[in-house]
């Protein structure tokens, strides 16, 4: 019989998929789950459609739906997560001071760390899908609406703030329904990405089609299940593909293969560059199948839609999560940042990089660590991601401008900057994927840290150059440069559909093509 994790508290119901195939439950468990969320979303769409006005009986779906799949995939272990969303609604409700939100934010983070603690204590090695996962998504929803509260109060008494911190603010505490059906929804519970509690709040009340009007993109999509359904299928289909890889491909590149002193010994640095990228693009797999799932989810129940382009071809990538391709060819370490996990970057922006008084970049990546674990090769990589993102903003200020001044020399930029980024990010993840420190001092060490060398000596060496800015746009956080071509009004587009820039830049890049 195959072996099930002693961490894991799911249902059994499905071992015999595991005892047949070798999968492990936990793994069967949350495919058959999102699956399951899936056909949830259709029968919310058909049954309780924002259309008949019953806020309060898709609330208690939401919730009950959301509930009934936490339980199926961590058994009672749930009481964790519920005690997190119940104690912080409690902080929300009751907690009357300036320092609410903060407040919040370190309880949320706190009981998530501990969970960390007492997880790592037992099961060190474990991985296997346990209450940690769905904390991760509920830390993210509830200290979000916690600033989100705070900043509308500071608005009120005449605050200035970023309009992107404005246009997400929360006018009122939430009531108990529907803050549990925003914390515990099916959509999100078990994978995210998380939403925004003016978003879900549009979704359960009809609103987001709305703003759809507002934007002046096209609405007439909004309730055609054709139209839903090829988007799901869509979605489904790159899903099936991403499992085939991850089930049958991956394992014949693991990725532990690249710490490994036999290996490192027996081969040329440039044949282990080459298997560096291939193995950990095939790791990146399970990424795909996991966020692509969960855009599907919500797609299903209605979320996630944006508009159309040109060629009236309606636009479901309101709450994606990744962008496959974009990732792939990405020629900097901020396409790639944009356009990986892109909802728990809107979050880490939102909690940490607009608000921090001081090196927001770096504290923006430990808090990264922080939610991702305790394992010290999070820390590696975050950390070290600091410092290689401000390389590569160095090199598109002081750089690129000597590449501008032909089609040619703007090729040969796109192709060495490629393999820059792609190598760059073989070194930085490897540590996330490793997670332990021996193994991750040996590799780096076997190629004698050149490519931390390289970063340390762009940072050092190159200016800093700072596009000039008015009064106003001083105002703005350091990371909204030039090159991200984001203005509040381009903001203003999607209130209802995540991260702003990136939503606008989806829809702009399509009909630019």
């Amino acid at each position: 019989m195959a072996p099930v994790s002693p961490l894991y508290d799911g249902s059994r119901l499905l071992y015999i998929v595991t005892d047949k195939t070798g999968v492990p439950l936990d793994q069967v468990n949350f495919v058959t789950a999102q699956f399951s969320a899936i056909l949830l979303g259709f029968i919310l769409r058909a049954f309780l459609p924002h259309s008949a006005g019953k806020p309060v009986w898709r609330s208690l779906f939401c919730l009950i739906a959301g509930i009934s799949l936490l339980y199926f995939m961590i058994g009672w272990s749930m009481w964790i997560v519920l005690l997190q969303v119940a104690v912080c609604y409690l902080l929300l409700r009751y907690l009357n001071t300036g320092y609410m939100q903060l407040v919040v934010f370190f309880f949320a983070m706190g009981f998530m760390l501990v969970m960390y603690v007492l997880r790592n204590m037992k099961y060190y090695d474990d991985l296997c899908y346990d209450a940690t996962y769905p904390l991760m998504i509920t830390t993210q929803k509830i200290t979000t609406l916690a600033f989100s509260i705070s900043d509308w109060k500071l608005h009120q008494k005449g605050v200035k703030m970023q309009e992107e911190r404005l246009k997400w603010s929360v006018r009122e505490i939430p009531g108990f329904l529907e803050y549990f059906a925003f914390t515990l929804s099916f959509q999100g519970i078990l994978a995210g990405p998380f939403c925004h509690y003016n978003t879900f709040r549009a979704f359960i009340e009809g609103n987001n089609k709305e703003r759809l009007q507002e934007s002046k993109l096209a609405v007439e999509y909004m309730d055609d299940p054709s139209t839903v359904m090829r988007a799901v299928v869509s979605k489904i289909a790159a899903v099936f593909m991403w499992i085939f890889i991850t089930a049958v491909v991956q394992p014949k590149f693991p990725d532990s293969k690249n710490v490994d002193p036999e290996f490192i010994a027996g081969h040329n640095m440039l044949t282990r560059l080459g298997y560096l990228y291939i193995s950990l693009f095939f790791q990146r797999a399970k990424y795909y199948v996991s966020w692509i799932l969960a855009d599907a989810v919500y797609n299903a129940s209605g979320l996630g839609y944006i508009g159309k382009d040109k060629d009236g071809k309606p636009l479901w990538t309101g709450m994606s999560n990744v962008f496959v391709w974009k990732i792939e060819t990405a020629t900097s370490l901020k396409v790639y940042l944009d356009n990986w996990n892109i909802m728990t970057s809107h979050w880490l922006r939102h909690v940490c990089y607009m608000r921090a008084p001081f090196l927001n970049t770096l504290l923006t990546f430990v808090l990264s660590a922080l939610w991702h674990g305790l394992f010290i090769g999070y820390y590696v990589t975050f950390v070290s991601a600091a410092f290689f993102v401000q390389a590569g903003r160095k090199i598109r200020q002081n750089i690129r401008p000597l590449f501008q001044s032909s089609s040619a020399a703007k090729f040969v930029y796109e192709v060495i900057t490629f393999l820059g980024t792609q190598l760059s990010l073989c070194f930085l993840v490897l540590s996330f994927v490793i997670l332990h420190w021996e193994p991750t001092i040996r590799f780096h060490s076997s190629f004698y840290w050149c490519c931390h060398i390289i970063v340390g000596i762009l940072v050092i060496v190159l200016p800093s150059k700072r596009p000039e800015r008015d009064e106003t746009k001083s105002q703005q956080p350091a990371k909204q440069e030039k090159q991200s071509q984001d203005s509040v009004k381009d903001q203003e587009e999607f209130p209802a559909d995540g991260d702003f820039k990136l939503r606008k830049r989806e829809v702009m890049s399509v009909q630019k093509s």
